[in-house]
C-alpha cells in the first residue's frame, strides 16, 4: 500500500466508482482500491471482491473518522475459504437477530463462510420431539438467515453430527437401539462431560443409515448451501460395544470410511460437496485413497500439541484441505487468549506453507456453553485477519487494531470516575486487561473447575496457584473498571460490554474458589480465606447478570442448566465452609 499525507476533502463533489473487472485484477479474489483527493475507485475481480474492498475502505475510516488517507491498495486473500464455525447445540441456541448480527460482523472481517454446528438443535420434520421449541433453530429461521448471509457474500453451511456426538438423539428411547453403546439414562440425566462426549451410532445397523438419511434430508431442505460438513469426528464408542467382536481383527478404519462414504453419497445425491473432520482419517493414511476427491478434510487441533504439519499429508494425498484452529473459549470463563493466538497463527502459517485452501476458525461451547460470544471476538477477528493474510502481525500490534473496531473511541460514560491504568482514549488497555485475566485459562479449564464440586476436583493438577488466580482477579477488576467507564454505544455491539463485565466478575469468583481449594477454606478468621456469605451474595448477583446476558442474545435453551450448576456451587460453598 502506498499513501501520502493528504486526505480527500469532505465535499459533495467526491466521486466514488465501483466496478467488477476480472481481466484487470491478477488474483481471482483480489481488488484494487484507489483513494484520491476527489475520487475513490474500487475495482474487483468479482462482486465479492468489491464487497471486501468496501470493508477495507470502512476500516480506513476507523483510523480517522474525519478523513480517509489517500492511498493505493492492491489486495487479495491467502485463503479462498475464510470461515467461522459457531456452536449452536451445546447449550446456547442464538436468536435469529443474534445470528444476523454475527453475520454482519463477520462480513466486516471479510469472512465468507459461517458454519452452524448442530447435534440436535434443529426442528426436524421427521421427529419434532428431538428438541423443544426453545432449544432449536427452525427451517424458516435458517432460510431467512441464509438469504441474509448471501447478501453479505457469506455461505451458510450446516455442520451436523451423524456418527459421534449424537447423545441427545440416541438417548431417546425410540433410538437407543441404534447406539453402539446404549446409554444408561436419558439426556436430561447426563452431566456436561458425558454430553460433550456424546454417543456413537451403530454403523452396522441398517436402521442407523435410515436415521442419517432422515436427518440430512431435513437439513438439506433448510440449508441451500452447496457445501455441508458431515463431521464424523470423535466417534469414541466405535467398535467398543455391539461391534467389538466384528471389528477386533479388521479394526474400525474401514468401517469408519464406509460410514463416511454412505453419508457423503446421501449429500452428493442432492448436489452438495462434503467436508469431514480429520481426527479419524489422519490415523489411517493407508485409507486416504478411499476418500472421494470432492471431499474436503477439515484438519483441526486446539492447543500447542496440534499436528500443524499434518496438513501436508492431506494436501499431498490430493485432498482439498482446510485448517481449523479454535477460539479456545469452551470450558472457560474468559477465552485462553494466548493459547488461541498461537494456535490460530501456527495453523494459518502451516496452511499457507502446505497449500491448504482455507481456514475455518471454531468457536465451541462445551459444558453448557457458558463462554460468552463477546469473549471470542478477539480470536474471531484474529482468525479472520490471518485467513486473509497468514503472516498478519499478532500480539500488541493486532490488539491495537482490533481495539479500535471493537471498542471504538471508548469515551467514558462518567468522566468523573477514574482508575489507575484506565485511559479512556486507549481502548487497547481493555484488551491488555483481558489478556492478563485470561492467562490462567491457557493452562486450565476455568469454567469446568468453577462449576464442578470441590471434592471432585480438589486433586486436579491444573488448579492454578493462589498467586496466579489473584493476578487474574486483579486484571479482571481493572477490566471491569474500564468497562464501567465506557458507554455501551462505544462497542460494535452494546451487549459485548455486559458480557465482558459478567465474565470478569466470574473470573474474580473463580479466584476465590481457588483460594478455597489452596488455602485454609472459607473461615472468616483466616486472613487468606473468603467470607462465604459475601461470596454467595456476589455469585447470586453475577448469576442474575449472566442470565440477562444470555436472554439478550439467545433462546432460553439450556440457561436453566447453568443456573442450576451455580445453585449447586452455592451449596458446595456452604458445605465446604461447614467442613472447615
Amino acid at each position: 500500500m502506498a499513501a501520502n499525507a493528504k486526505s480527500p476533502p469532505n465535499k459533495s463533489d467526491l466521486r466514488f466508482t465501483i466496478a467488477v473487472d476480472a481481466p484487470s485484477i491478477a488474483q481471482p479474489d483480489g481488488y484494487c482500491l484507489s483513494v484520491r483527493e476527489r475520487q475513490i475507485t474500487l475495482v474487483g475481480a468479482t462482486p465479492a471482491a468489491c464487497f471486501h474492498g468496501l470493508q477495507t475502505l470502512f476500516q480506513l475510516g476507523c483510523h480517522d473518522r474525519d478523513a480517509i488517507p489517500c492511498c493505493e491498495i492492491v489486495d487479495w486473500p491467502d485463503f479462498r475459504t475464510r470461515g467461522l464455525l459457531h456452536d449452536v447445540t451445546r447449550g446456547k441456541v442464538p436468536t435469529l437477530a443474534t445470528l444476523k448480527s454475527l453475520a454482519d460482523r463477520l462480513a466486516s472481517l471479510k469472512i465468507n463462510q459461517l458454519q452452524l454446528y448442530i447435534e440436535h438443535a434443529f426442528t426436524f420434520a421427521f421427529d419434532p420431539d428431538i428438541t423443544g421449541p426453545d432449544d432449536a433453530l427452525t427451517p424458516d429461521e435458517i432460510w431467512e438467515l441464509d438469504a441474509y448471509c448471501h447478501e453479505r457474500f457469506i455461505d451458510l453451511v450446516p455442520a451436523v453430527a451423524t456418527l459421534g456426538h449424537m447423545g441427545r438423539i440416541l438417548s431417546m428411547p425410540r433410538y437407543r437401539r441404534l447406539a453402539e453403546i446404549e446409554p444408561p439414562c436419558d439426556w436430561a440425566d447426563l452431566g456436561w462431560p458425558e454430553r460433550a462426549r456424546g454417543l456413537t451410532l451403530d454403523v452396522t445397523n441398517p436402521e442407523s443409515l435410515r436415521l442419517v438419511e432422515r436427518i440430512w434430508s431435513d437439513i438439506l431442505d433448510a440449508f441451500p448451501s452447496p457445501i455441508v460438513n458431515i463431521c464424523g469426528d470423535e466417534p469414541w464408542d466405535l467398535g467398543k460395544g455391539k461391534n467389538r467382536e466384528r471389528f477386533v481383527e479388521s479394526g474400525v478404519g474401514e468401517a469408519y470410511i464406509d460410514h463416511i462414504l454412505r453419508t457423503h453419497a446421501i449429500c452428493t445425491a442432492r448436489g452438495r460437496r462434503t467436508q469431514v473432520w480429520s481426527d479419524v482419517v489422519r490415523n489411517h493414511p493407508e485409507l486416504f485413497h478411499r476418500l472421494p476427491r470432492d471431499l474436503t478434510v477439515l484438519h483441526w487441533g486446539y492447543d500447542d500439541r496440534a499436528d500443524y504439519e499434518g496438513t501436508r499429508g492431506f494436501v499431498e494425498a490430493g485432498l482439498d484441505t482446510i485448517v481449523c484452529p479454535g477460539t479456545t473459549g469452551w470450558k472457560r470463563i474468559i477465552n485462553a487468549m494466548g493459547l488461541a493466538e498461537r494456535n490460530i497463527a501456527d495453523f494459518a502459517a502451516a496452511g499457507k506453507r502446505h497449500g491448504a485452501t482455507g481456514l475455518l476458525n471454531t468457536d465451541w461451547g462445551d459444558h453448557g456453553h457458558f463462554n460468552g460470544l463477546a469473549c471470542s471476538w478477539h480470536e474471531i477477528a484474529l482468525g479472520a485477519a490471518l485467513a486473509w493474510r497468514a503472516d498478519h502481525p499478532v500480539g500488541s500490534d493486532f490488539d491495537e487494531r482490533f481495539a479500535r473496531t471493537f471498542v471504538g473511541r471508548a469515551s467514558p460514560a462518567d468522566p468523573s470516575r477514574d482508575h489507575v491504568g484506565c485511559v479512556p482514549d486507549a481502548p487497547s488497555s481493555l484488551i491488555r486487561f483481558l489478556r492478563d485475566a485470561s492467562r490462567i485459562a491457557d493452562a486450565c479449564e476455568t469454567w469446568r473447575l468453577f462449576w464442578q464440586p470441590i471434592e471432585k476436583i480438589k486433586a486436579d493438577p491444573t488448579i492454578p496457584s493462589i498467586d496466579d488466580a489473584d493476578r487474574a482477579a486483579e486484571s479482571a477488576r481493572d477490566a471491569i473498571a474500564f468497562l464501567e467507564r465506557i458507554a455501551p454505544a462505544a462497542f460494535a455491539d452494546p451487549r459485548d460490554r455486559d458480557e465482558l463485565i459478567v465474565a470478569c466478575r466470574f473470573t474474580e469468583l473463580f479466584a476465590d474458589k481457588v483460594r478455597v481449594m489452596r488455602a485454609a477454606g472459607f473461615s472468616t478468621r483466616d486472613p487468606s480465606g473468603v467470607d462465604p456469605a459475601a461470596w454467595k451474595k456476589r455469585l447470586s448477583f453475577a448469576a442474575r447478570e449472566f442470565a440477562d446476558c444470555w436472554r439478550a442474545r439467545n433462546k432460553p435453551s439450556s440457561l436453566r442448566d447453568i443456573l442450576d450448576a451455580l445453585d449447586n456451587l452455592r451449596s458446595d460453598v456452604a458445605s465446604s465452609h461447614a467442613r472447615s
